[in-house]
Order: structure tokens, then C-alpha cells, then sequence
């Protein structure tokens, strides 16, 4: 049994070795070659500016301020939605967005941890879009994992979370091509909009105008990792208010499991012309929202 085993370890170490192997020659290949990346790994994307917003905050989060804090959490609905210059300039509050695509509470909650850890924050402002509610945060790992610079020890933490074999290998490759020569290529998308600082992308594309389908009522229950993000809140001194993101095909209905909670509910911010698709705003739309969600976050603080 015991020869079994030692045998078993031996494939097992070699097969890790032949995989770091591979990865390390797929990096050292991108001198020459772009090919053999893309057919394997695939290129770094700049698709939600993960890059751009995480290695601003770590800047952001260790400069000192003469404001309170206010951080913003959320997927694509909060980083193209919320300006956070405007919540600057009318709620005399420092703000950073933190958001990132695809980001379920579950992964709010771990990047909370990690925002805590660096300095005190006085509100955290969470964007709840219903159907990301309900995602297991997998897109959002591979996201943070590939295309940002989230610290290791995180990137390990979301790695453990999920036994999806491609999301491995590219938690690898991204540090093996931090020590070998290789060469660096992000795939640039102009729809993807413009980074315009503190975590905020500005969407260039145009409004979407007509919008045909009647908007329904939807339900909107609570989520597994609300309760443990308002505890981590209350622990570190922050409070923690709701905002609903706004959708043209929904009107989102709160259960009264919600009742305990401080939200912001923006159900009349429906008009066509400030939207490119049902809940991601224009650059026009984004700036009229970030005004009036200022005005009721400053109701709610009062």
C-alpha cells in the first residue's frame, strides 16, 4: 500500500511539473508567437477594465484622505452606471468604485475583506442587478484571476473556490509569466468604453432609444452573502446601504426579509435614451443616475 501510494505522489508530482512545463513554454512562446497563446490560454482582455481598477485602487486605498470613504461594490451595472467624480463633487465623500463584471455578492464580500484589511471605510454603497444575484461567481474569478492584479493571496482564495480546470491553468500561467520573458498582449475593445479613473467606465455606445417591451414586476429575495457583507460592514465601523440598479425590463419587488436594510430604490430612472441595453447606462445616462443617486444616498445619511 505504501509503494501504491508513493507511486500515486510520484505521477501526480511529475504530472504538475509537465504542467508547469507546458505553461512556462506557452509563455516564453509569446516572444515569437501570439498563436500558440490564443489557441491555449487565450489573451488577457480589457473587457471591464480589471486591470486598470484594481491596480488603481491599491493606489487609492493607501493615500491618505481628508474626506470619509465611500466604496462601491457591484458587477458591470455598478462600474458603468455610477460616476463615482459626481459622488464626489455632491456628497463631499472620497469614493472608489470597486466593482468588476459578473461580480455575485459572494465575491463583493471577499473583495470587502480585502478593502477592509488596507484602511476604514465610512459607507459602503453595494449595486444589487437581480440576475447577478444568482451567479456563482465563476466569470467573475476568471476575470479577477487573469485580467487584474489582485494580489495573490486573493487570487489563491478564489482559485480554491472553484474546481474548474481552465481557471487553474490560468491562475498559473498569470504568475509563471510575471517571472519568464515573455511578452504581454491585452485584447482592446472599443465597446468596451472608456476608463475614466476610480474604478468608473464611461460606455460610449449609443442609447438604445425605443424599447418595446412592457416592464414587469419581478421579485427580488435576499441573497446567501448579504447578511455576512452587513456584518463585515458593521464589524469595521462602515454602513452599508442597498442600491437597486435600474432595468428597462424589470421593476424589481423587495421581500420583507429586506426590511432590516438601508436601500435606494431607482425604478423611475427608466427612460430609453439613457440606456444602450436594459441596465447598462450611456456616458450621458451614467452622469444624470450618478446625480440623483447622490441626492437620495444624501437623504438616506442624513
Amino acid at each position: 500500500m505504501r509503494k501504491f501510494l508513493f507511486r500515486l505522489f510520484q505521477l501526480g508530482f511529475f504530472f504538475f511539473i509537465s504542467i508547469i512545463v507546458g505553461l512556462t513554454l506557452i509563455a516564453l512562446s509569446t516572444n515569437w508567437t501570439l498563436k500558440i497563446e490564443q489557441k491555449t490560454l487565450g489573451h488577457q482582455t480589457h473587457w471591464g477594465s480589471s486591470w486598470e481598477r484594481i491596480s488603481e485602487f491599491e493606489i487609492w486605498v493607501n493615500q491618505k484622505s481628508s474626506k470619509p470613504r465611500g466604496l462601491i461594490i457591484g458587477s458591470s451595472t455598478a462600474y458603468r452606471n455610477i460616476n463615482p467624480h459626481i459622488l464626489d463633487q455632491t456628497t463631499d465623500l472620497n469614493w472608489f468604485n470597486y466593482a468588476s463584471s459578473g461580480q455575485p455578492p459572494i465575491i463583493s464580500l471577499q473583495l470587502l475583506k480585502h478593502a477592509f484589511s488596507k484602511d476604514k471605510f465610512d459607507y459602503i454603497l453595494l449595486d444589487i442587478y437581480e440576475p447577478v444575484t444568482q451567479l456563482d461567481g465563476l466569470e467573475s474569478a476568471h476575470d479577477l484571476i487573469y485580467n487584474s492584479t489582485l494580489d495573490w493571496w486573493n487570487k489563491t482564495k478564489l482559485v480554491c473556490s472553484y474546481p474548474q480546470g481552465k481557471l487553474w491553468l490560468r491562475y498559473f500561467y498569470f504568475f509563471i509569466k510575471q517571472l519568464v520573458a515573455s511578452k504581454p498582449h491585452i485584447i482592446l475593445d472599443p465597446k468596451n468604453g472608456t476608463y475614466l479613473k476610480k474604478g468608473f467606465v464611461c460606455s460610449n455606445q449609443p442609447s438604445i432609444s425605443q424599447w418595446n417591451k412592457k416592464q414587469t414586476n419581478k421579485a427580488l429575495n435576499r441573497f446567501a452573502s448579504l447578511s455576512e457583507i452587513d456584518a463585515l460592514c458593521k464589524t469595521n465601523g462602515a454602513k452599508l446601504i442597498l442600491n437597486i440598479s435600474p432595468s428597462l425590463e424589470h421593476k424589481y419587488i423587495l421581500q420583507e426579509n429586506f426590511k432590516e436594510y438601508s436601500i435606494i430604490s431607482n425604478d423611475e430612472f427608466n427612460n430609453p435614451d439613457w440606456f444602450y441595453d436594459s441596465h447598462h447606462m450611456t456616458c450621458e445616462g451614467a452622469n444624470l443616475y450618478s446625480h440623483r443617486l447622490s441626492s437620495k444616498f444624501k437623504a438616506k445619511i442624513k
